[in-house]
């Protein structure tokens, strides 16, 4: 348990850092998924 809980808090900290391209990947997805995607922007 203990492993897991390291392997996820490690994990879960490099998701903090801003990915690369989002803007441009939010735009594909609005465009494909647009029902779908609800942002509160």
């Amino acid at each position: 348990m203990k492993l897991l809980f390291l392997v996820q808090r490690d994990v879960t900290s490099k998701w903090k850092k801003p990915m690369h391209n989002w803007n441009r990947i939010l735009s594909q997805l609005t465009i494909i998924y647009d029902d779908r995607l609800k942002l509160d922007l």
